[in-house]
């Protein structure tokens, strides 16, 4: 799908006039890791600093096209890695956690003045005001899901990412690496209570917001302690366990919110979201959605942006107005169930990342 409705000129990147100089998200850094689609990357990237947000992107060392592209195209206040601070990203691999340690640095030596530090993809698109993010992030809370990794069942939240070593990169295209890494077994279990110190093992979504002192934290932690990288490094799909093990192990833990945001999965894949999956979203209460696609529905992009600026699509009007409160009710279930679209479509838009 051609995504028409984004000029090439600058003015482009605007979707709506901020009124009055409130810039209600300043105070937050916003670290985005990214490898494609430099124009939708834009449209992300100024609209946070529109509202105030200073923004730092990382793109994938691979992709030296995209980050040319995309240094063109946002303005000076934020900031491009350069190659020589950028990771080439596996899927899974210890890599993704060394593009946002990149990221994490940059922010707390050239930001001293945020509160809040929110990872982003540059799939991500704002789905509230600028104000209420600003309410929800800079709240001096750490959101962030933290859950205790357990022995049963086998999925995303079990011991097994500790106890086995993995090789990054996507299996169901890799069958010798699928190969590998359902073998690992066989080298037996990692002893964990040695080789985490005494730590917890925990798990949760890869995206989150925590307070610039709990980055400061964190980074203190990791240059005193080398140790800690080294177990994570072939560990499987680090970036869901790795900050979750040191946040949970803080003092930081005890002040928590949600992850900022709302996703519909496949398996382990996000998939791409449509104008018709936008009312789910926005019922989330999250401040944040991913994954958005030009390529895929360009009007979703629009739509959300759009509504980040304020304006009002008639299905929220309608579900807000005094004479509506119970379809209001009615919307809303229908929205937690997701609503209705052709197999293809769905098809189409569950592409993994």
């Amino acid at each position: 799908m051609k995504t028409s409705w984004i000029p090439n000129d600058q003015k482009a990147l605007t979707v709506a006039s901020v009124c009055g100089t409130t810039r209600p998200l300043h105070g937050l850094a916003c670290l985005v890791l990214a490898h494609e689609n430099a124009g939708q990357i834009a449209l992300l990237v100024r609209w946070l600093e529109r509202q105030g947000a200073r923004c730092y992107v990382h793109v994938d060392l691979r992709a030296a096209d995209t980050r040319t592209e995309l240094a063109a195209l946002v303005s000076p206040g934020s900031r491009v890695l350069s190659a020589e601070e950028s990771h080439r990203v596996e899927w899974g691999g210890f890599a993704m956690i060394g593009a946002t340690l990149a990221l994490m640095r940059a922010a707390v030596r050239e930001a001293p003045d945020a509160r809040a530090m929110v990872l982003l993809s540059g799939t991500h698109l704002p789905i509230r005001e600028a104000a209420a993010i600003g309410v929800q992030l800079l709240d001096g809370r750490e959101h962030i899901d933290l859950a205790f990794a357990a022995a049963e069942p086998a999925d995303h939240m079990s011991l097994r990412r500790f106890w086995y070593l993995s090789l990054p990169g996507r299996e169901e295209r890799r069958p010798f690496l699928r190969w590998v890494n359902s073998n690992t077994w066989r080298l037996g279990r990692r002893d964990l209570a040695s080789g985490l110190r005494g730590m917890t093992p925990m798990v949760g979504s890869q995206w989150w917001c925590l307070s610039a002192a709990c980055v400061r934290h964190i980074l203190a932690f990791l240059e005193a302690n080398a140790w800690y990288e080294r177990f994570f490094r072939y560990a499987s799909i680090p970036d869901e366990t790795f900050f979750h093990t040191l946040v949970g192990a803080s003092r930081f833990a005890a002040n928590r919110a949600p992850s900022p945001l709302y996703q519909m999965k496949t398996g382990y894949s996000p998939c791409v979201l449509t104008v018709a999956d936008l009312p789910a979203a926005v019922a989330s209460g999250m401040p944040f959605a991913r994954k958005f696609d030009t390529r895929v529905d360009a009007d979703a992009v629009r739509m959300a942006l759009e509504m980040a600026d304020g304006h009002c699509p008639a299905w929220i009007a309608e579900r807000d107005a005094p004479a509506h409160k119970g379809r209001e009710r009615e919307v809303v279930r229908d929205a937690r169930h997701g609503l209705p679209r052709r197999v293809g479509d769905h098809r189409e838009a569950c592409r993994g990342t």
